[in-house]
């Protein structure tokens, strides 16, 4: 019978440390163009913004998207210590939550009208918000068993 293999704490506090602060990157990679919109959105100045700069704007929403996704995809193959398991699944299905959260945000911009579903832009928005202060009081609790 072949013995399941666990992560070594260490090691899984580094490799999660790692993806966080690459998600910390991206996410303030995209917070310029993010203010940028909501800016626009709070004067009702959306159909004025240059087009090149709305297309920026979904260009770099699609692209950290994409990232959350391989983020999320990372986060939830990576093998976890035994008393970690319970956790680490919460993390990942909350990250996973996340991504999906950010993606309906990019899919709420329509280029080829320069226009915003602000419904599902809103939504996005307040589970984003709801999903990352999830997401990290689970890494609290995972780093804090980890040691």
């Amino acid at each position: 019978m072949v013995k399941k293999q666990f992560a070594n704490p260490r090691d899984y506090a580094l490799k999660l440390s790692e993806l966080i602060q690459g998600t910390e990157e991206a996410g303030e990679n995209v917070a310029p163009f993010f203010e940028k919109l909501r800016d626009a959105i709070d004067a009702d100045k959306v159909a004025e913004l240059p087009k090149a700069e709305f297309e920026e704007i979904a260009a770099e929403f699609d692209d950290v998207v994409e990232f959350y996704q391989a983020t999320a995809a990372k986060i939830t193959a990576m093998k976890a210590p035994v008393r970690l398991i319970g956790t680490h699944a919460s993390l990942a299905k909350t990250f996973t939550a996340y991504a999906a959260a950010t993606d309906m945000m990019a899919k709420s911009l329509d280029v080829a009208n320069q226009s915003i579903n602000m419904a599902d832009f809103e939504q996005s928005e307040n589970d984003q918000d709801t999903l990352m202060a999830e997401f990290l009081k689970h890494v609290r609790r995972a780093m804090s068993l980890a040691v």
